[in-house]
C-alpha cells in the first residue's frame, strides 16, 4: 500500500491546526495512521498530542494507531499499547455495522499487541472476531474485505508459526504476501517476509529463507524497522541460516542486531535460542546454556508456550549432552513433543546421546518412529536422522546400509547448503564414513563436502565402543541399584561374570564408580523396554 511521508503529514496537520480546523488535522493523519505509527512511534505520539483530544478521542483508527506505535523502535514496550486498544473498542461498542472497518483495524492491532506479550490464545480470539465480520451479507466494501483477508492471514500466520503449525503458517503467510504490496504496510510486509523465512528455514528451504530475509532487508532500507519486532524474524532467519551453513562469523555479525530487534517483543525468547545455537555450534557451551535459560524464563508467561519453548529445551538437552550431563539431558528429552512432520524431532538427540555412549541398539530404536514416517518427515530433521543412522550402522558394521544413509544425507546437504548434520556424529566415526564415501562416485558439491570433512577429521580415531546387549542389561540393573548377587540372579549368570561385565562397562563408559555408572544409565534412558529375552 502507498506509504505516507511523515514530514508531509506533519505539515498538513500543522497547517490545519493553524487554520483552526482540528477535524482537517485528524483527516490528514487518519489514512496513513497505521503505517506512520509503527515507523515513527514517539514522533507520531507527539503529533497526536498536538491535536485537541476532543477531535480524536472517539476515533478508533487514531486510537488503534497510538497502540500500534508502541511497536516502533525506541518506544516503551510491554503492555502500554493494550490500554489504547481497549479504549478504541469502547468507542464502537454501541455502533452498528458502519463501524466494522474500524473494528477490523482495532481487533487486529489488539491481536498483534497480545502476540507481542506471548498471549497467543487471546490474540487468536481477536483475529477470529475480525474474521467473523467477513460473512455473507457483510456491509464491508470489497477493498476492506481484501485488506481484512490479508491482515488476518498475516496475523494468523505469525501466531501459527509460534505454535508450530508450520503448514498452516506457510499457507497463511504466502496468502498475505501475495496481497502485501496493495494491502499491507511496509512494516507488515517485512514481518510477513520474516515469518516466511523462518518457515522455510525450519522446512529445509534454506536458500528460500535467505532470499526472504534479503527481501525484508531491502524493503526496510532507510527505516528503523529492522530495529523492531517487525524485522526480528527476518534477522533471526538470517542468523539461523548462517549457523546451519557453519558460517559462524556471519551469524556472529548479525547477532547484536538480532537481539536488539527482538528485545521486548514476541521474538525475544527465540533470539536467545538462536544465540544459544550459535554457541553450541562454536562449542561455547556454558554461554549457550545461559542464553537458553533466558529463553526458558521468557516463555514462562506465554499462553501457550508454543514451539519456541520446545526448541529451546531440545537445544538445552543437546548442550547438556555435550557437557556430559546426559542424565539431565534425558530428563528433558523424554517429555518433548515431536510436532507435526517431526519438525522438532527429539529422537535425533536421543539417538545422538545413545550413540555417544555406545548404545547402538538404543540409538537405532530411537529413530524407528522417524523412519516410519519418512515421506512425511520434515526434510530439515530427516537429514539428521539419515546422518545418525549412517553412523549407527557404520559402528554396527552394516556398511551397505550405512553407505546409503550417508550418501542420502550428503545429497541433502549439498542441495541445502546446511552443514549442521555433521555436528551430530563423533569425528572418528565421521572420518570412517568419509573414507568409505570417497571411494564412491558423487557429484561435484558432495565431493567438495567430503574433501572438507576428510581434512577436518584427519587424525581422529574411532572412540565409540559399542555396548553388548548383555552389558546393557547389566547397566539397567545397576541403575535400579541392584547388587552384584541380585544382578547375577536376575540375569542367570554368575557373580564373577557380572563383575567382568561391570569392569568392561566402566571402561567403555569412562567411569570409575557405581554412582557415575548410574548417571550414565539414566542418560541412556534405560527405562525403555530391554529384557533378558531380547535378541542379541
Amino acid at each position: 500500500m502507498p506509504h505516507p511521508a511523515f514530514p508531509d503529514v506533519r505539515r498538513r496537520v500543522v497547517a490545519a491546526l493553524a487554520a483552526g480546523d482540528p477535524t482537517a488535522a485528524v483527516e490528514a493523519v487518519r489514512p496513513g495512521a497505521r503505517a506512520l505509527a509503527v515507523e515513527h512511534g514517539a514522533d507520531f505520539r507527539a503529533l497526536i498530542a498536538e491535536l485537541p483530544e476532543s477531535a480524536w478521542h472517539a476515533d478508533s483508527a487514531i486510537a488503534s494507531a497510538m497502540g500500534a506505535s508502541y511497536r516502533a523502535a525506541g518506544s516503551p514496550r510491554g503492555s502500554s499499547a493494550i490500554g489504547y486498544f481497549r479504549a478504541a473498542e469502547a468507542g464502537f461498542v454501541a455502533a452498528g455495522p458502519e463501524a466494522d472497518p474500524d473494528r477490523v483495524t482495532v481487533w487486529l492491532g489488539h491481536a498483534a499487541a497480545l502476540r507481542v506479550l506471548g498471549r497467543l490464545d487471546s490474540a487468536q480470539q481477536f483475529v477470529q472476531r475480525a474474521r467473523d465480520l467477513d460473512v455473507p451479507g457483510s456491509t464491508l466494501s470489497l477493498s476492506v474485505r481484501v485488506e481484512l483477508g490479508a491482515r488476518c492471514m498475516l496475523e494468523s500466520g505469525m501466531l501459527n508459526l509460534h505454535l508450530g503449525n508450520l503448514d498452516t503458517a506457510r499457507s497463511q503467510l504466502e496468502y498475505a504476501n501475495g496481497l502485501a504490496a496493495e494491502h499491507l504496510t511496509r512494516a507488515e510486509r517485512i514481518e510477513g517476509l520474516g515469518g516466511l523465512a523462518l518457515v522455510e528455514y525450519v522446512q529445509a528451504g534454506i536458500d528460500a529463507a535467505a532470499r526472504h530475509s534479503a527481501e525484508a532487508r531491502a524493503l526496510a532500507a532507510g527505516t528503523s524497522l529492522l530495529q523492531t519486532g517487525f524485522g526480528a524474524p527476518a534477522i533471526l532467519a538470517e542468523a539461523l541460516v548462517a549457523i546451519d551453513r557453519h558460517d559462524l562469523d556471519a551469524a556472529a555479525a548479525v547477532e547484536a542486531e538480532m537481539l536488539e530487534a527482538a528485545s521486548h517483543t514476541d521474538w525475544e525468547p527465540f533470539s536467545s535460542i538462536a544465540a544459544g545455537y550459535l554457541r553450541l555450534a562454536g562449542r561455547r557451551l556454558p554461554e549457550g546454556l545461559d542464553f537458553l535459560q533466558r529463553a526458558q524464563r521468557g516463555y514462562r508467561t506465554w499462553t501457550p508456550p508454543g514451539l519456541g519453548l520446545s526448541v529451546g529445551e531440545l537445544m538445552r538437552a543437546s548442550l547438556l549432552m555435550h557437557l556430559d550431563q546426559g542424565d539431565e539431558a534425558w530428563a528433558i528429552l523424554r517429555d518433548l513433543p515431536a510436532y507435526e512432520h517431526h519438525i522438532l524431532c527429539p529422537a535425533r538427540v536421543v539417538a545422538q546421546l545413545r550413540l555417544r555412549h555406545g548404545d547402538l541398539r538404543g540409538a537405532a530404536q530411537a529413530l524407528e518412529g522417524c523412519e516410519q514416517i519418512a515421506a512425511d518427515h520434515s526434510q530439515r530433521t530427516l537429514v539428521d536422522v539419515r546422518m545418525l543412522r549412517a553412523a549407527i550402522e557404520f559402528e554396527r558394521a552394516d556398511l551397505a546400509l550405512s553407505d546409503v544413509m550417508f550418501d542420502r544425507a550428503l545429497v541433502a546437504m549439498a542441495s541445502s547448503g546446511s552443514r549442521a548434520p555433521l555436528r551430530l556424529v563423533p569425528p572418528g566415526t565421521l572420518a570412517g564414513l568419509t573414507a568409505r564415501a570417497l571411494t564412491r562416485d558423487h557429484g561435484d558439491e558432495v565431493t567438495r563436502i567430503l574433501t572438507r570433512i576428510a581434512e577436518a577429521t584427519d587424525g581422529h580415531a574411532r572412540l565409540i565402543e559399542p555396548l553388548s546387549h548383555r552389558e546393557l542389561l547389566v547397566l539397567a540393573e545397576v541403575e535400579k541399584g541392584s547388587t552384584v548377587v541380585s544382578i547375577a540372579t536376575t540375569l542367570f549368570i554368575s557373580p564373577n561374570t557380572v563383575k567382568t561385565h561391570l569392569r568392561r562397562l566402566y571402561r567403555k563408559l569412562g567411569v570409575t564408580t557405581r554412582a557415575d555408572a548410574i548417571r550414565k544409565a539414566k542418560s541412556l534412558g534405560l527405562g525403555r523396554a530391554v529384557t533378558r529375552d531380547s535378541p542379541e
